[in-house]
């Protein structure tokens, strides 16, 4: 509805749109409407929520318009940013786009400082860790674009007690990236990070990454022990035991599917992998921790 307001005013509001969206999502990210058009209102000192009253103002509809090119530009600046120096570059990395509005906001107000900006690629993981604009962000979003708005500047430490005044917490520690799992949302964010030259939008689809276990879950889930309490024999290795982000990797669907690593344990698949491979994937060098009895020692690591 908000933007068939601004289209009912903007003859070529839907093509500019479409065309901007194709633009920003061309390397694998999903930049949608809802996000020009929230970053739109950011942009004119409109506050972040969406309100219908906020695009029946003529002068919204107008500034939009009439600075369109200035405001794709900065977004598309943002974005290249994003792509070329914090290797995030996939949607399922990018957990949440709303943290780049204050960003996409000092590009346009402050585009001959933008350059010189320090610590940005800390800002957005820092704040993509800890999800500081999940959830109902808009007034995160005002008092970062309030403190931009005030000190002319981006300084990320006034942005970090922007968020914080508004009860978000920062703190990144090593339970927070221990705490990631196999089917964690914030996973691929560490991966992207981890793996910077993994194609993550390759042209042969068999060439996609896939998230797999080093040590294979059925391995795992034949390991059992006596519960003493009751006798029986228990899973020595729980789900999140299995699932933990120390017992994963990053490999193609090719490596991963039939005739792949499939159910090898680490012994077998890493036997013939040249050192490159292993450094890759962070795997040491020690053939004996290659074996299912290491297992415990690795998850002693991620517990303690």
């Amino acid at each position: 509805m908000l933007f068939s307001l601004l289209s009912s005013s903007w003859e070529e509001a839907d093509e500019n749109m479409e065309e901007l969206l194709e633009e920003l999502n061309n390397t694998g990210y999903k930049f949608n409407r809802d996000f020009v058009l929230k970053t739109c209102l950011a942009l004119l000192n409109k506050g972040a929520a969406y309100s219908v009253p906020k695009f029946r103002e003529e002068s919204t509809r107008e500034n939009i318009s009439k600075n369109w090119n200035d405001i794709a530009n900065a977004i598309k600046d943002v974005k290249d940013f994003l792509y070329g120096k914090t290797y995030l570059r996939s949607d399922r990395a990018l957990t949440s786009y709303l943290g780049l509005i204050p960003i996409i906001y000092y590009r346009y107000h402050f585009k001959d400082k933008w350059s010189s900006v320090k610590r940005l690629d800390e800002y957005i993981l820092k704040t993509l860790l800890t999800g500081s604009f999940s959830g109902s962000p808009d007034n995160v979003i005002d008092r970062c674009v309030d403190t931009i708005r005030k000190t002319k500047e981006f300084n990320v430490d006034d942005m970090f007690d922007a968020i914080r005044r508004s009860g978000r917490n920062l703190q990144v520690s090593e339970d927070t990236i221990l705490d990631f799992h196999y089917e964690s949302k914030n996973i691929h964010l560490i991966f992207n990070l981890w793996y910077k030259d993994f194609a993550y939008h390759p042209a042969f689809q068999n060439n996609k990454p896939q998230i797999d276990h080093i040590f294979p879950q059925s391995e795992l889930q034949k390991v059992k022990e006596v519960n003493p309490q009751s006798g029986r024999k228990v899973l020595s290795y729980k789900k999140r035991d299995r699932d933990q982000i120390a017992n994963c990797m990053l490999l193609t669907q090719q490596e991963n599917g039939a005739g792949g690593k499939s159910n090898q344990l680490p012994e077998e698949w890493f036997a013939d992998k040249s050192e490159e491979y292993l450094d890759m994937h962070l795997i040491p060098k020690n053939k004996e921790l290659w074996k299912l009895r290491t297992m415990n020692s690795l998850l002693q690591r991620g517990r303690s």
